[in-house]
């Protein structure tokens, strides 16, 4: 399976000559499927959620996406507290937490975006103890031979990061996408991208993190995506990074590990 990994397309903070080399990278490359880990949109507003979809719906591989905290209405208090996803169950979808599979490989979504935390920041995010019984669920109900976990937030530490981000019921997640034998998490929020190998000699899974891919709101990155292949023994990863013109990739920024069978 060859998958685009996207996140934080922020559209409402969007630069457009970036979307447009954006869609032409992508195009490109050619996908399976492409996959957005959460901040779809910059404050959660119906425009902003139809650019999100109009961008989405003009490639022709399938779409994968999860909510971040961003796509939580951050004006319109009434409909954050009352019901929280309702524009992008509308314009995105209905479930918060997708499964899909195809080629051996089954891929699951986890929302960990809340709309209110106990913590001063609601940016933070969670993942409960139920969310973690139904994953199990979702997994052990599959026979393909690889598997790919999606949330917004980072539960790993993450070499170099320039934010800290609370997750509540971090490390019992952790615990359990090891004991699940999960081969890849696909996470974003923090607009740094990122590649980190867990676990022991059993299993390791890689967290994969990306930077934004269209926001003009960088973090010591620029603006880039995740171009993964999923192969029976092995996972390889190119880190495409925009350069002021296109989106562009090298030698330095391919990843290969052999997978443990």
């Amino acid at each position: 399976m060859k998958l685009i990994h996207l996140s934080d397309l922020h559209f409402g903070a969007e630069t457009p000559e970036i979307v447009q080399q954006l869609k032409y990278a992508i195009t490109g490359i050619l996908p399976d499927i492409i996959i957005v880990s959460g901040d779809l949109t910059q404050t959660g507003s119906t425009q902003e959620f139809e650019a999100a979809k109009n961008f989405l719906d003009g490639f022709p591989a399938a779409t994968f996406c999860v909510p971040g905290n961003h796509d939580i209405p951050r004006y319109d208090l009434w409909e954050r507290f009352i019901d929280p996803y309702k524009k992008y169950k509308r314009h995105i979808d209905e479930n918060l937490c997708p499964v899909h599979e195809r080629n051996d490989v089954i891929i699951a979504g986890l929302n960990s975006a809340r709309p209110i935390l106990p913590h001063w920041n609601w940016a933070n995010g969670a993942i409960s103890s139920a969310q973690l019984k139904d994953l199990k669920n979702v997994y052990n109900q599959s026979l393909a031979k690889r598997r790919v976990c999606v949330f917004h937030h980072p539960i790993h530490e993450a070499l170099n990061t320039p934010v800290d981000t609370v997750v509540f019921g971090a490390k019992k997640a952790l615990r359990a996408l090891h004991k699940l034998k999960v081969d890849l998490v696909l996470t974003g929020h923090a607009h740094h991208a990122s590649v980190t190998a867990l676990g022991d000699v059993y299993h390791k899974t890689t967290y994969l993190s990306a930077s934004t891919a269209l926001s003009s709101r960088l973090r010591e990155q620029e603006n880039r995506f995740n171009w993964v292949e999923i192969d029976q023994d092995k996972l390889v990863i190119q880190i495409y990074t925009y350069n002021g013109d296109a989106f562009t990739t090298s030698k330095e920024a391919l990843l290969e590990q052999t997978r443990l069978i």
